[in-house]
């Protein structure tokens, strides 16, 4: 048994190396940073905006691999029915770092408010119609490489108990429609929403889901012996967050740079281009270990499993995303000496939401057969990049894809949609019994 296991450790000791690296990368914007806070020298942003947003654009996705990593590798510490609730939580925080930063200063500059929402919605639309079509492209890819063609779908085939995923982002999306009507995020979003993912975590762990098998670094550290073990889990989980904490405001400060400089040069609305620069790229750092330990899901033929971890995401955004905003916000007022108050949205603001629930609303309708395709990766990602290259049309938009909801019910409920969601809905119940 000993052999055994070290046999696994010589295995796996070459992720060892990638640990190391994702400490290297932030290293020298700390300490850049840490020379600024002890005032050996003054950084410059406005000259360095460019070179400032990628180090510490860099910092933060390398913190975010620490973090994941750390988190699927403290699965044996938690309690057993947290496991999913925590795991999530932990790996939602660099996705959110800088949305929660432009939400904290918003409560002292109300202009912050559009980047806040820009942020938050960019992470939600950009899932869904750029990284699910990828999934399925890159499946298909492996699918021809592994010469499968005859023995695999041309689509993604997801699992029966995949209704209950189906059934929560349906549950936020409806009551996402109702913030642009409201016209502001308040604490009651934040309870609601909270509430609504409380419950999808708990049907989820009564149903027996878990984290997939531990694969690369949490592998590696898996194998360590238990003192070694629990302090690299800390080291990771305390460096990571002092990454976060130090790259958050330059990160997204620099965006906002470029974004006016581009304007500049170009002739654009400095606002707008501001806005797209923090919907667009910043999302992109957060998101990319997310994107990148999917895509090699997809890669290895697991494409089920690849593409009910970002359906899963998605209903981590729509409500711990979400439901942080208005938190965060009403903190905020209350420490920069404001009475409390909800958030107030604009009409960009309002749009901006409402498409985001509307690409959403598409999305878990072409998933009511259990199966995505070419076809529903076309459908879904055509109207996106079309509004991503005209961000005026947000309205046009999002009538398409309600339009494209209403339709395809009609193509995708039929007979064996309908007894495959009735088997689901009964299978979820048996399981929730037993």
């Amino acid at each position: 048994m000993k052999e055994h296991s070290l046999e696994i450790q010589s295995d796996t000791k070459k992720y060892l190396y990638w640990i190391i690296l994702m400490f290297l990368i932030p290293l020298p914007w700390i300490v850049i940073k840490l020379s600024m806070l002890l005032g050996f020298f003054k950084w410059d942003y406005e000259h360095y905006a460019v070179f400032s947003a990628l180090l510490t654009g860099i910092s933060i996705i390398a913190g975010a691999f620490l973090v994941s990593w750390a988190a699927e590798s403290s699965q044996e510490y938690l309690p057993p029915n947290l496991v999913l609730a925590l795991i999530a939580i932990i790996n939602v925080i660099p996705e959110y770092v800088v949305d929660i930063y432009f939400t904290w200063v918003a409560g002292n500059n109300p202009e912050y408010t559009h980047y806040a929402v820009s942020n938050m919605t960019g992470a939600n639309r950009m899932l869904i119609g750029i990284v699910w079509p990828l999934i399925l492209l890159v499946y298909l890819f492996a699918r021809i490489r592994e010469k499968k063609q005859n023995e695999l779908p041309n689509y993604i085939q997801m699992e029966k108990s995949n209704i209950l995923e189906i059934a929560f982002l349906l549950l936020s999306t409806i009551y996402c429609f109702i913030i642009p009507f409201k016209g502001k995020l308040e604490l009651i979003d934040t309870v609601i929403l909270f509430f609504i993912f409380g419950v999808y975590i708990f049907l989820a762990t009564r149903m027996g889901k878990r984290e997939p098998e531990l694969e690369g670094p949490p592998l590696y550290i898996s194998t360590l012996p238990e003192f070694k073990k629990k302090l690299l889990l800390t080291v990771m989980f305390v460096f990571a967050g002092i990454t976060f904490l130090a790259s958050a405001e330059p990160f997204g400060e620099s965006l906002l740079i470029i974004g006016a400089k581009i304007a500049e040069n170009f002739g654009f609305d400095p606002q707008l281009a501001k806005f797209l620069m923090v919907q667009w790229v910043a999302p992109i750092a957060s998101e990319s270990p997310d994107i990148i330990v999917v895509v090699i899901f997809a890669w290895k033929l697991l494409a089920t499993d690849s593409f009910t971890t970002v359906v899963s995401a998605k209903i981590n955004q729509w409500t711990l995303l979400v439901g942080f905003i208005p938190l965060v916000y009403y903190l905020s007022l209350v420490y920069h000496g404001h009475s409390g108050g909800p958030m107030v949205l604009d009409e960009l603001q309002r749009h901006e939401i409402f498409l985001t629930a509307a690409q959403s609303f598409f999305a878990l309708v072409i998933l009511l057969d259990f199966k995505f395709t070419i076809l529903k990766a076309v459908l879904i990602s055509v109207p996106f990049f079309a509004q991503l290259l005209n961000p005026s049309i947000r309205m046009e938009v999002a009538y398409v894809y309600l339009i494209l909801s209403f339709f395809a019910l009609f193509f995708v409920v039929n007979k064996n949609s309908l007894n495959m969601l009735k088997e689901s809905i009964t299978d979820i119940f048996q399981r929730l019994k037993g």
